[in-house]
C-alpha cells in the first residue's frame, strides 16, 4: 500500500449506497474519491454531500469532494475500490476501475446478486477481489442528499476466492466501524453463505413484487403468492445443494418459514427495487438473481420453471413498449440495499 499505511478509497458508483459509504469514511478523515454519473453526482460536487437518516446527519462540503473527471486521466491509483454499481454494469465498471487499482490493492463488490465477484476477479484477479453482504438501506430523496433508511445487520466482508491484502481488508473493517457503520470480516464459507442468503430473500420477493406491483407484505398475506414463494425457494435450494453451497437453514421449508416469520414482517411495506427500475425505464437486476439461478440450473440439468418464468416476465416488463403508465414518484422504496 502506497503512502504509508493510509488507504486511499475510490467509490466507483456514487449512488445512494456509495455516497453513504464515502461520506462516512470522510467523516473520520479518510481520503475518498468519487466516480459516478447523473444529477446526484453533479449536485454533491457543486453543493456538497448531505447524509441523513437513522445514522444521523452529516455534511461533506463541496471543497472536500474529490471526483474523477471523465475528461482527464486520473493522477493516482487507489488501494481500495468500493464497486457500487448495479449488476448489469459490473463487467464494464470493473474493467474501467481495474486500471485505477494499486498492484496490492483490493476491489470490493458492494452489490446485490450472483456472478459479480467472478466478474470482478476476471478483471483484477482473485487475489484482489473482496466480496461483501450489505444489508442497510439508502435512497436519494433529492440530488445531493443520501438517506439511510434501515439497517438489518452488519456489513460483512470476506475473501471469496484467495487471500487478499489483509492489512487493507482489516483497515476497511476498522474504518467502517469507526465511522459508525457496523462491519466485520468473515470466513470464505460465511461470505458465500451470506451472499446466497440475500439472493434467497431477493429472488423470493423482488420480481414477484415488481410483477404484481404490490408491497412485500401483500405477498405474504395470500395463499397463492405464498405458494409461488415456496416453490421459488425449493428450486433455489436444489441449485444450492448441487453446487455444494452451505446456508444457515436446514432446508427449503426452514428458510420459507424464516422468510415469512422473521424477514418479511419488518419489510411488509417495502416495494421491490425492480418495480422502481421499471418505472424509471431502467433494466433490473433479474439476471443476477432468478436469471442466474436459471442459468446455473440449466448447466446442472435441474428444472427451475418458476424462476425461469419470473425471469421471462421481468424481461417482458423491462421493454419500454411494455411498461405501464405508473410514475416512479408513486413508489416509496425504503430499500435494503436495493433489495
Amino acid at each position: 500500500m502506497n503512502q504509508g499505511n493510509r488507504p486511499s478509497y475510490l467509490i466507483y458508483g456514487a449512488g445512494a449506497l456509495g455516497s453513504v459509504l464515502g461520506g462516512f469514511l470522510q467523516k473520520i478523515g479518510r481520503r475518498v474519491t468519487y466516480a459516478g454519473r447523473g444529477e446526484h453526482f453533479l449536485a454533491f460536487q457543486e453543493r456538497g454531500l448531505r447524509i441523513t437518516g437513522i445514522w444521523g446527519d452529516h455534511f461533506v462540503p463541496p471543497e472536500e469532494i474529490k471526483a474523477l473527471s471523465g475528461l482527464t486521466p486520473p493522477q493516482e491509483k487507489f488501494s481500495t475500490i468500493l464497486l457500487s454499481v448495479k449488476s448489469k454494469d459490473t463487467d464494464a465498471a470493473a474493467s474501467e476501475a481495474s486500471a485505477l487499482l494499486q498492484d496490492d490493492g483490493i476491489m470490493v463488490s458492494i452489490q446485490n446478486g450472483l456472478n459479480n465477484w467472478e466478474t470482478i476477479a476476471k478483471h483484477v484477479g482473485q487475489e484482489r477481489t473482496v466480496g461483501s453482504r450489505v444489508i442497510f438501506g439508502a435512497d436519494i430523496p433529492l440530488p445531493g442528499l443520501a438517506r439511510v433508511t434501515v439497517n438489518a445487520d452488519d456489513v460483512l466482508l470476506g475473501e471469496p476466492f484467495l487471500p487478499t491484502n489483509q492489512s487493507l481488508l482489516q483497515t476497511l473493517q476498522e474504518d467502517l466501524r469507526c465511522s459508525g457503520i457496523p462491519a466485520r470480516v468473515v470466513s470464505r464459507d460465511e461470505i458465500w453463505a451470506a451472499l446466497w442468503g440475500k439472493v434467497l430473500y431477493n429472488s423470493s420477493l423482488n420480481p414477484l413484487g415488481a410483477i404484481l406491483e404490490v408491497p412485500y407484505g401483500k405477498l405474504g398475506e395470500n395463499d397463492e403468492t405464498r405458494e409461488i414463494i415456496r416453490t421459488i425457494i425449493k428450486e433455489i435450494f436444489l441449485v444450492l445443494e448441487a453446487k455444494g453451497v452451505k446456508v444457515p437453514y436446514r432446508d427449503a421449508d426452514d428458510y420459507y418459514h424464516y422468510l415469512l416469520e422473521k424477514q418479511l414482517p419488518p419489510t411488509k411495506g417495502h416495494r421491490a427495487s425492480m418495480l422502481q427500475d421499471i418505472l424509471l425505464g431502467r433494466r433490473t437486476e433479474i439476471d443476477a438473481l432468478n436469471g442466474a439461478i436459471s442459468q446455473y440450473a440449466r448447466k446442472l440439468d435441474i428444472p427451475t420453471p418458476y424462476n425461469d418464468l419470473l425471469t421471462l416476465l421481468m424481461k417482458f416488463k423491462e421493454r419500454p413498449e411494455n411498461q405501464g403508465q405508473g410514475k416512479a414518484d408513486d413508489v416509496v422504496l425504503p430499500a435494503l440495499h436495493r433489495g
